[in-house]
């Protein structure tokens, strides 16, 4: 089921947040399972994940990554406020160099395309555009890197064909459709 509806639409917002996908204390549900149920409850309980991260050591940059990503989708796909989701993503992306994160990994590209759909959903086509080349990217060099792994290559191709398909959409809302059109072209 696709997270995000509308003119902008993937799903899978697993990919960044299944470091999180445990029963919450108490019991209760986390983030990334009230994002996937599409769950208005996933604002409340995702800010309070990004709140706890950011009260963690300043050395669990994974975390707080995660905790800024998920509270970002959340005002995003659940609260439908992509001008506010920007702040979340922004905080991720800030924090990646410094992270153990990898420029080559499907974290770095995931927080780039949900930053890009944000923009996407505000019809800020050049923003929205930079993000997705930067995801798109991303995935690129993560076949590079995936070792000759066949299951991790053809997932990252699938990533990034969805990622092309998106940026393509952009690309024909700014009057690119030749670009657009070879961007479809390219596996």
């Amino acid at each position: 089921m696709p997270l995000f509806t509308g003119r902008t639409a993937f799903g899978g917002i697993a990919f960044l947040l299944s470091v999180g996908a445990a029963q919450g204390q108490g019991g209760g549900l986390t983030c990334a399972q009230l994002l996937q149920a599409q769950d208005a409850k996933a604002v409340t309980v995702c800010k309070a994940e990004l709140d706890e991260a950011e009260n963690a050591p300043a050395n669990e940059r994974l975390a707080r990554i995660v905790a800024h990503d998920g509270y970002g989708v959340a005002l995003l796909a659940v609260a439908h406020k992509p001008k506010q989701s920007l702040e979340a993503f922004d905080g991720a992306i800030a924090l990646l160099p410094a992270s153990t994160v990898k420029p080559d990994s499907l974290q770095w590209a995931v927080v780039f395309w949900h930053r890009a759909t944000a923009y996407q959903q505000m019809e800020d086509w050049p923003r929205a555009a930079g993000d997705l080349k930067t995801a798109e990217d991303t995935f690129t060099a993560g076949i590079a890197a995936a070792g000759g792994d066949p299951a991790l290559v053809d997932h990252f191709r699938q990533l990034r064909q969805r990622v092309r398909k998106q940026h393509a959409d952009v690309l024909e809302r700014q009057g690119k459709h030749g670009e657009a059109q070879r961007l479809l072209a390219t596996q």
